[in-house]
């Protein structure tokens, strides 16, 4: 049996609109559109990291799947590198990257206490390190050092666009952390 991430998302989704009328309603907790936005990319980003490296889950088949683990650094992306076919290492490679950028831009917005680089590097490895340790223990998952380098480096991409950007000044991050907290 497979769980795909699809129900999960949409029960999951559901609470967390829930829980935000109930605060707007009945805690009488201000809506502020800033605010709610950078939830929102954030709530985004999480579920997409999780929609896209946990799933789908695997239950009792009978058939296994014994997927390589790698804790070697940069030997899965030597490999990769010299694959015969461009798009497989490409997707890969990128899709490491890319997954992770959403998550270091939005961190600095949402969190008072992540505002630079070093503190958004170990909030990326932190979180890249969990994943991989959950699909080291899931069986059609693989636990991959590369996968934690690339998503390091997607966090810190995700940095770099914020602050090249100065998207932060621009819609007042001071404002949108005092209304976050």
């Amino acid at each position: 049996m497979r769980i795909y991430f699809l129900l999960p998302a949409i029960a999951i989704t559901i609470i967390w609109l829930i829980f935000k009328a109930v605060m707007i309603i009945f805690i009488k907790k201000e809506f502020v559109l800033k605010r709610e936005v950078v939830n929102l990319f954030y709530f985004i980003s999480v579920m997409g990291i999780i929609g896209l490296t946990l799933f789908p889950i695997e239950i009792a088949t009978g058939t296994e799947y014994d997927s390589p683990n790698n804790f070697v650094p940069f030997s899965s992306i030597k490999e990769l590198l010299n694959h015969f076919y461009f798009m497989g290492p490409l997707k890969n490679i990128l899709g490491n990257i890319i997954l992770f950028i959403p998550l270091g831009f939005i961190l600095v917005l949402k969190f008072k206490r992540i505002n630079g680089m070093l503190t958004v590097i170990i909030v990326g490895l932190l979180s890249s390190t969990t994943i991989e340790i959950i699909q080291l223990l899931l069986p059609n998952r693989a636990f991959d050092v590369d996968d934690i380098i690339l998503n390091v480096l997607g966090t810190m991409v995700g940095f770099l666009l914020l602050k090249l950007t100065s998207i932060e000044k621009i819609i007042g991050l001071s404002s949108i952390q005092k209304q976050l907290n």
